[in-house]
């Protein structure tokens, strides 16, 4: 049996594979090893373990946070610790599960829009140019992070129209309090932002959400996509929670700059179970 893992900064997606087929998945906590303690992994993988008690062959993980070596072997000990008796264990990021995923072995240009976001372009067999995954200060536009961060600011600055911003305190029960303390003291700021994502889908049509959701999408092909090489060249492929729900919104935008537009995925994992066969 083997196992496939497909984690963002969220929640992770764990599948054991046989002969080609799922037989069993499992959702966790996010894993990045940016994010978690060395403890705060261990008690992942017990879980995971305690619910997958068969012999485990090949473990292909693929997590955001592992383009770094030194996170990369900092996760390869902790899985070879909890699985010891498989006799592969590969670490990779999650863009590379993403190009495997949607592209399999042709060359393309692959964005996540998630929790997070970022792209990459790849050959058919490895990434070769990255841009984005910068994290929710610093970049991640498109992604649940970055527009819940362009909504909350729209909120704080009262930049929305009023209708708006008490249909979304109403859901929320913000107060700017809660709203810095979220963000600058308590843990995972980029989940507490991606919350509000949801919002955003339910008023996708509102002008006000509407220029939100332009600009993030705009954002990201511009400083995630197009700065890379061949982008125009060659078909975008699109994978996460975010390019599931905006998916309308995001090849609208895509089209308007000339994209050659690819396949969108919600999940990698039966793309991933394809290219692993």
């Amino acid at each position: 049996m083997n196992i496939l893992v497909d984690s963002g900064a969220t929640k992770a997606n764990w599948a054991a594979v046989q002969q080609g087929k799922i037989i069993h998945q499992i959702q966790t906590q996010g894993i990045s090893p940016y994010f978690l303690s060395d403890e705060g992994i261990v008690d992942v993988l017990r879980e995971v373990r305690s619910k997958i008690s068969d012999p485990v062959q090949e473990i292909h993980f693929y997590s955001t946070g592992c383009k770094a070596e030194d996170q990369r072997r900092r996760m390869h000990q902790l899985l070879r610790l909890m699985f010891q008796e498989a006799t592969t264990v590969n670490v990779e990021t999650d863009l590379l599960a993403a190009a495997r995923s949607m592209a399999q072995h042709q060359a393309g240009i692959i964005g996540i829009l998630g929790t997070g976001s970022n792209a990459c372009r790849y050959d058919g067999q490895t990434i070769v140019e990255t841009a984005g995954g910068l994290g929710f200060i610093l970049g991640d536009e498109g992604s649940g992070a970055g527009i819940g961060k362009a909504i909350i600011q729209a909120f704080l600055n009262r930049e929305m129209p009023e209708y708006l911003r008490e249909d979304l305190n109403n859901q929320y029960h913000l107060t700017r309090d809660n709203i810095l303390q979220s963000v600058y003291q308590l843990p995972y700021p980029n989940r507490f932002l991606s919350t509000f994502a949801p919002f955003a889908n339910e008023h996708r049509n509102d002008p006000c959400i509407k220029g939100i959701l332009d600009d993030q999408f705009r954002l990201f092909f511009e400083r995630s996509v197009m700065v890379l090489e061949e982008s125009k060249n060659l078909p975008v492929h699109f994978v996460g929670s975010v390019a599931s729900f905006f998916s309308e919104e995001i090849w609208r935008s895509a089209v308007q700059l000339g994209l050659i537009l690819g396949n969108t995925e919600k999940d990698p994992m039966p793309g991933l179970v394809m290219y692993h066969q």
